[in-house]
């Protein structure tokens, strides 16, 4: 078959696959599992790692892989799941492979290569990266029903994963034996056999071996694959006469029972280093051919399977394994396995050469947004044009205003920009950080209030209510800045003028031509520069020609490397990065530590991607995101819950919430500050 007929027929069969989807996505919108991945997906910041397994086992493997990586790429790995049945609780939830849901996830999250673990080759998982040039590598590979399936559409499947690259385990060793080993969840205080991931059938032939084992007879500790089979095990256990306790009941007096029932997700592997031999379930079934016993083999134990062993052979011939050829044979094998006892596990390198395999990763271009739209934009940019024409001259005031705007809606850095630049400017300028001030900042006041005054002056100590001035201008208020809220900004200056204001800073005022200015900066985020195209195809307000009127670029969330602007728009140019200095919690910063683990998550800005990064690299364990618009409210937020700064300040002062506060590291800033001193009369 030529090369471009099978061309012909992926793109036919990728047009079927994306209608199958189509047809099956209102369906799929119904069930509660499916629903997680499918709305509301959080997505990393572009250029991250995106690592994915499907459930709980692949997970073993990412955490092996995770401690082998380099620090610097370590810290910006974004890792999914897939699982409906058991959502894994260290990762989000995968984008399903469906129109409308995959292409745009991936449009936002851009991430700079695609690690799967063992066998999640999705179709159009694999199209949509390689047409973006992302590199895409199967780690842990080995044959399974799913591979199986899919090498069974022969030329199609290998022009589909044209370019993947696979790491097979039989060459790097299984990754599950060198994932690093948990803090147990809870002590054992008895010898232990540890039945993992059973499944049907598996646990009665368990009850029945169980009575016929040595005495002191061991714990038997069953971990079902699938929680919801819970009840129907414990009834297993009840018809076989033997004392039983759920995990979730407690675990103190363990040697008053005979079965603890683990109906816990995620504490399994914790507790393998304090078992004496294990059972791996799946092992008599040949459709499931046997689950892994890898976190067994790295924690030293013996181990006993059926005969099914195909899923996971690398992992089977690494530690001592014993046969029970039939689950008549059990008792025997296990009564041998709990003889023999754990011993130190074997070392594995695997992780280090999995890793030293990867392609470095590198963020994807920006594409637009809405590209369909295009032959919209000159009407729409025609009008913008035409109602700021009629606002007449310019109108100024008789001190400096400096400008920090943006070509983009939302996004660009500006409020933390304005923030940099108040708290520099004021330390210059000789202003009161506890009250008056030299430099006050000036903005619209998106999303205030309706009612009350046209123009709202507010100190740092007023207390105000959190939708009085908008948001973003309460939260600089809350840092400590005189603000004026007002949508007509000219105004917003001459009240600043009448408070003693000695240098106004505009926030958010590129297209606001009315007040005439002494300096335009122009804030650009490097991760999205082009913001997807020009409105309404993207969030770009103006073309890179409107760069003209500007006298500095700040670069946003900036990269090792400057981003390339279209030739004749250089300007003299700042280079800033967020940097956590701690987390405000009723009015008070408190150190970073003071938040540490697990956190449930609310973000209503124009990029929560950036905020849930921010939390990772911390080491902290999102466990529940609540999404909304940017300036939305996030009513209903669990006590404790982490925030941005914007957040809380839609928020009472002494909301039950922990706001996390940046700071920013320029370079850059001194000539900047020079600049806006030259025009600044009387510098203190």
């Amino acid at each position: 078959m030529g090369s471009s007929t099978v061309k012909l027929l992926l793109l036919l069969a990728m047009g079927l696959w994306r209608l199958l989807g189509l047809l099956a996505l209102p369906l799929l919108m119904l069930h509660p599992g499916a629903r997680r991945h499918l709305r509301a997906l959080p997505a990393p910041e572009p250029g991250w790692t995106w690592l994915h397994g499907a459930s709980a086992g692949e997970h073993v493997a990412a955490r092996a892989l995770l401690a082998a990586l380099e620090p610097e790429h370590a810290a910006e790995v974004w890792r999914t799941s897939s699982s409906w049945r058991t959502p894994v609780p260290d990762a989000f939830p995968a984008p399903m492979d469906l129109p409308f849901v995959f292409a745009r996830w991936l449009d936002r999250a851009r991430p700079g290569r695609l690690v799967l673990i063992e066998a999640e080759l999705w179709p159009g998982w694999l199209w949509h990266c390689r047409r973006r040039g992302i590199p895409v590598v199967v780690v842990n590979a080995r044959d399974s029903r799913g591979t199986g399936r899919w090498r069974r559409l022969g030329p199609l499947w290998r022009a589909l994963t044209e370019g993947v690259r696979f790491i097979d385990q039989a060459q790097s060793g299984d990754l599950k034996l060198a994932a690093p080993r948990p803090a147990p969840a809870f002590p054992l205080d008895r010898p232990t056999l540890i039945a993992a991931s059973t499944r049907e059938g598996d646990e009665a032939a368990l009850l029945r071996a169980w009575p016929s084992l040595p005495e002191p007879r061991p714990l038997l500790l069953l971990a079902p694959r699938h929680l919801e089979r819970v009840a129907d095990v414990s009834r297993l256990i009840d018809q076989a006469g033997l004392q039983h306790r759920l995990r979730s009941a407690g675990v103190d007096r363990l040697s008053e029972i005979d079965v603890l029932l683990l109906d816990s997700q995620g504490e399994l592997g914790s507790l393998m280093s304090q078992g004496r031999a294990a059972f791996i379930g799946g092992s008599f079934d040949p459709a499931i051919g046997g689950h892994s016993p890898a976190e067994a083999i790295a924690a030293g134990l013996p181990v006993v399977g059926g005969p099914q062993r195909r899923s996971n052979p690398q992992a089977w011939s690494q530690g001592r394994s014993l046969l029970a050829a039939e689950p008549a044979d059990l008792a025997r094998a296990l009564g041998e396995a709990l003889a023999l006892g754990p011993i130190p596990p074997p070392p594995s390198d695997a992780a280090e050469r999995v890793a030293a395999a990867l392609p470095s990763p590198a963020t994807p271009a920006e594409r637009d947004q809405r590209p369909l739209l295009w032959p919209a934009v000159p009407l729409v940019h025609g009008l913008g044009r035409l109602r700021r024409g009629w606002r007449g001259r310019p109108e100024g005031v008789d001190l400096p205003v400096i400008s920090v705007g943006a070509l983009a809606a939302g996004g660009a850095g500006k409020t933390p920009a304005v923030a940099w630049l108040a708290s520099e400017l004021r330390a210059r300028l000789g202003g009161d950080p506890s009250g008056e001030g030299a430099v006050w900042i000036v903005a619209r006041g998106y999303g205030r209030r309706s009612d009350g005054p046209a123009v709202r002056a507010a100190l740092p100590g007023a207390g105000w209510e959190p939708d009085y001035l908008g948001d973003e201008l309460e939260m600089l208020r809350r840092r400590g800045f005189p603000v004026v809220s007002a949508p007509d900004r000219v105004a917003g200056a001459r009240e600043a003028q009448a408070q003693g204001a000695r240098l106004i800073l505009l926030d958010d005022g590129f297209q606001h031509r009315r007040l005439r200015r002494d300096l335009d900066i122009v804030c650009i985020d490097a991760l999205w520069p082009g913001a997807r195209g020009l409105i309404p195809v993207g969030s770009r307000r103006e073309p890179w020609s409107a760069l003209r009127r500007a006298h500095w670029i700040w670069e946003s969330n900036a990269g090792t490397q400057p981003i390339v602007l279209p030739e004749g728009q250089e300007l003299p140019r700042v280079r800033a990065r967020p940097r956590p200095i701690g987390w405000s919690v009723g009015g008070r910063l408190e150190p970073l530590d003071s938040v540490q683990g697990e956190v449930l998550v609310g973000a209503g800005i124009a990029r929560p991607e950036r905020f849930l990064c921010s939390l990772l690299r911390l080491g902290l364990q999102p466990r529940w995101v609540r999404q909304a618009a940017d300036h939305g409210r996030l009513d209903g937020l669990p006590a404790g819950a982490v925030v941005t700064e914007k957040d809380a300040a839609r928020m009472p002062l002494g909301a039950d919430v922990r706001a996390l506060v940046l700071d920013l590291e320029v370079e850059g800033g001194e000539a900047l500050l020079s600049a806006i001193l030259d025009r600044s009369p009387g510098r203190g």
